[in-house]
């Protein structure tokens, strides 16, 4: 599995380790055609490309945990996807935030702070 260059007391929020990760997400039942069919619901044409932040973000979950803030894990996307755009390629895909839509299709929980609705943002 590949290492991120994320700072480890930033990241975790409930102290659970990396069995418990495992057990929810095994419980999860989670396959391709759910985050598909969410997807479509949200009018998303999924690609090679969305897979890849859907799946680069489960594996960040089972490693790290849910982090304390949303900007952690926008960081852990931007410098893992840094060679194809960063945040401007990242937001070009999950129109509704890398983070907070990109969650939601990998069926993981949404880090606090992930949206802003006063200035109408999302990570």
């Amino acid at each position: 599995m590949e290492q991120f260059t994320i700072d480890p007391q930033e990241t975790e929020t409930s102290g659970r380790d990396v069995s418990d990760r495992q057990l929810e997400l095994a419980d999860q039942r989670w396959c391709r055609d759910k985050s598909l069919a969410l997807a479509q619901l949200e009018g998303a044409d999924f690609n090679d490309e969305h897979w890849a932040v859907v799946i680069f973000l489960r594996r960040y979950y089972l490693e790290y945990g849910l982090p304390i803030a949303a900007r952690v894990t926008a960081k852990a996307l931007k410098e893992h996807f840094a060679g194809q755009g960063g945040n401007k390629y990242l937001h070009r895909l999950f129109a509704g935030g890398p983070v907070t839509q990109g969650s939601r299709l990998a069926s993981l929980r949404t880090p606090a702070y992930a949206t802003d609705p006063s200035f109408g943002t999302s990570y």
